[in-house]
């Protein structure tokens, strides 16, 4: 019996010793694969973190952008919110001042376009990005349009044609608003939507606040109260304010008796000024000049090419002879009257001129 415990033993102790190996040799597989494992997750977690990184610069990106898109749009309404204050209730603003603000938002409308022009969108919205551009050139064409076209419905008792004109160009300001609603704020919605981000508001476009007063009817309406606002009146006058006889420097007052020194230097300096609310072209500036002896004066005419409303001009009046030493002549002076001037009480000027040496 004892050699057999002995063998028996001996497998035994064989049989630990072999699984011993192997638990050893199997040591190896089973660090490279933890080794693997963790390499694994760190680089899922670097991938997770990577592209997290990326969505919050992208979002970043968006949201930046449509901020901008934001800042131009609401200016945008801003001034045509202000345009549609003025043609309905215009208070007491004069022709001028009409004329003086829609530059200004013709000029606000310019620097909108060139600011949408200088954004970068992110790439999936530059096709979008282009339909911004353009509704705001649309807003800034219609402007160009609609000053002239006012200011000459202004001139006019007509309204039937000059609304035509009117409603043509403020249809570009509809049509803006509908360019940016359904092809940008459509087209930026379904890339914001496909990309997850929901937090983003996109401003409305809402130009004129009312687009029935681009319609005809519309433009009839409002240009009708426009037009009978006593201060946007069309009023046409000038008048003569001074007369300066060079070279002997005498200011010529009306009624009065001049002396001045015969020379063949003779020539007057007259003042006109516009006195109404509209611009003059080719204002007539008469002189006559008549001594006793005359049977004829003589007459010289000049013309102002242009004159503004309250402004003043010098024109120069040459080529006019004394008349005979000592004799007292008649000169007198007319300024206009300009088309359509009902006031004449200061167009005109007489006095009497003596000539000594």
């Amino acid at each position: 019996m004892p050699p057999l415990q002995d063998e028996s033993f001996t497998q035994l102790a064989d049989q630990e010793r072999k699984r011993e190996d192997k638990l050893r040799s199997s040591r190896p597989y089973a660090r490279f694969a933890i080794i693997v494992i963790v390499i694994l997750g760190v680089v899922v977690a670097g991938g997770l973190i990577v592209r997290n990184q990326l969505q919050s610069r992208e979002v970043a990106a968006y949201r930046s952008y449509m901020a901008e898109v934001a800042d131009l749009v609401t200016r945008a309404n801003d001034v045509g919110a202000k345009l549609a204050a003025l043609i309905t209730a215009p208070g007491n603003a004069t022709r001028k001042d009409v004329e003086t603000r829609v530059n200004q938002y013709t000029k606000s409308c310019a620097d909108l376009t060139a600011d949408a022009g200088a954004l970068t969108p992110p790439k999936a919205l530059q096709d979008a990005h282009q339909w911004l551009i353009a509704s705001m050139k649309l807003r800034e064409r219609g402007l160009v349009e609609f000053l002239p076209s006012l200011m000459s419905a202004l001139e006019v008792q007509d309204t039937d044609v000059p609304a035509d004109q009117l409603s043509r160009a403020m249809l570009k300001f509809v049509l803006a608003d509908v360019a940016y609603s359904e092809f940008f704020a459509a087209g930026a919605t379904g890339v914001l939507t496909t990309r997850g981000i929901s937090d983003i508001k996109i401003v409305s476009a809402n130009f004129l606040q009312d687009d029935n007063l681009a319609s005809k009817s519309g433009v009839v309406e409002w240009l009708t109260d426009l037009k009978s606002a006593e201060q946007l009146q069309a009023i046409h006058g000038v008048g003569l304010i001074k007369v300066i006889a060079k070279p002997s420097d005498t200011e010529i007052t009306s009624n009065g008796q001049f002396s001045l020194s015969s020379s063949d230097q003779l020539r007057f300096l007259v003042t006109i000024e516009n006195q109404g609310t509209m611009s003059e072209t080719d204002v007539p500036v008469t002189l006559r000049l008549q001594g006793p002896n005359s049977s004829q004066p003589q007459i010289v005419s000049v013309k102002i090419p242009d004159i503004k409303p309250k402004e003043s001009k010098e024109i120069e009046i040459k080529g006019v002879h004394p008349t005979d030493y000592g004799e007292k002549a008649l000169l007198k002076i007319d300024v206009g009257p300009v088309p359509n001037e009902k006031n004449l009480d200061n167009n005109s000027l007489e006095a009497h001129i003596v000539f000594i040496l």
